[in-house]
């Protein structure tokens, strides 16, 4: 059989979708956890969440010679996101086949006193099966801050702040009875903007076939209906054909009302939701093909070969 699969509503209203942007945790002495050194990443989440955030501080004396301040950070999580005095520095994510570490190497603008570097460690998921589960470790492993000529600054054992999860997360922001604890804003400036939250309304389309949403414009987060999560997307992250491995998100029945659908997304790397589209995906075409060698279907008495088609709920063989 063939899917197909149609636009039945653009989300393209800027008036109708609402951002907010995720605090950027700054300041280590509302940690909730604090501690002289690099913490395991699943041992502080429970995997409870994806994100933990990893702050600290650091003390810049500027030099005559204006050098490059560089920062380098190892980690053995999937994705990591940098911040300085919470602006976005950069980037960084592994693949299946590359190297068990990501490095992100990057300059850096720093202020004269202190400064916070807040990075934000992303685990996907981990293995479930293997030798020697119990010595794996993930997280940030290294972060180091090279000035000009200077010795390199190793910050590991410096004093670390860790918040779990993203705020977003722990207000449930995604939800109808939690979405209003927070102040949303007009999105005019802030699509592709990263670590932001994203929230519109939609209607159910009419009918019984299947519904989903087309996250190609998007990067990288997580989709909730209804205060139901859809799952994680990743849509940034191309296959080898140089396509997403997935663009539509399936949204089952029950999850949705006729009207008045809240569509919650938090992106992490920066999309554009303007171009989100509700789609509905029916098959179309079912065939299949026999011949006189062909052996019997096994759940026939007869013993000839044959064919049976049918289709799903509510449509009709019409050609």
């Amino acid at each position: 059989g063939s899917r197909t699969a149609k636009v039945v509503e653009s989300l393209n209203d800027i008036h109708t979708w609402k951002a907010f942007k995720e605090p950027i945790p700054e300041d280590i002495s509302k940690a909730v956890y604090t501690g002289n050194q690099l913490f395991e990443h699943l041992s502080m989440t429970k995997d409870e969440t994806d994100y933990l955030w990893y702050i600290v501080s650091y003390e810049y004396r500027p030099s005559d010679d204006g050098q490059l301040v560089l920062l380098n950070a190892e980690s053995r999580a999937h994705v990591l996101h940098a911040f300085v005095n919470t602006e976005y520095v950069g980037c960084v994510h592994g693949s299946h086949d590359g190297p068990g570490n990501i490095i992100l190497n990057t300059n850096i603008s720093l202020k004269e006193g202190q400064n916070t570097i807040s990075l934000l460690s992303v685990m996907v998921g981990s293995p479930d099966s293997g030798a020697h589960m119990e010595r794996r470790s993930f997280g940030i492993r290294k972060v180091s801050i090279q000035q000009g000529q200077q010795p390199l600054h190793l910050l590991n054992n410096e004093l670390w702040g860790y918040q779990v999860g993203l705020y977003g997360e722990g207000k449930r922001i995604y939800t109808q009875e939690e979405s209003s604890s927070v102040e949303w804003t007009e999105i005019n400036s802030l699509t592709y903007h990263p670590l932001t939250w994203y929230k519109t309304t939609f209607a159910a389309p009419v009918g019984n076939d299947a519904v989903a949403l087309n996250l190609t414009s998007m990067g990288k987060g997580e989709v909730w209906v209804n205060g139901e999560s859809i799952g994680r997307y990743w849509v940034s992250f191309k296959a080898p054909s140089g396509q997403p491995s997935q663009s539509l998100y399936h949204i089952p029945q029950h999850f949705l009302k006729p009207t008045d659908n809240l569509l919650v997304l938090v992106e992490e790397i920066g999309g554009n939701p303007l171009e989100i589209t509700v789609n509905t995906v029916s098959i179309t075409t079912v065939c299949g093909s026999v011949n006189e060698l062909s052996s019997p279907a096994l759940h026939t008495q007869g013993k000839d070969p044959e064919v049976r088609l049918r289709c799903q709920r509510g449509k009709h063989i019409s050609a």
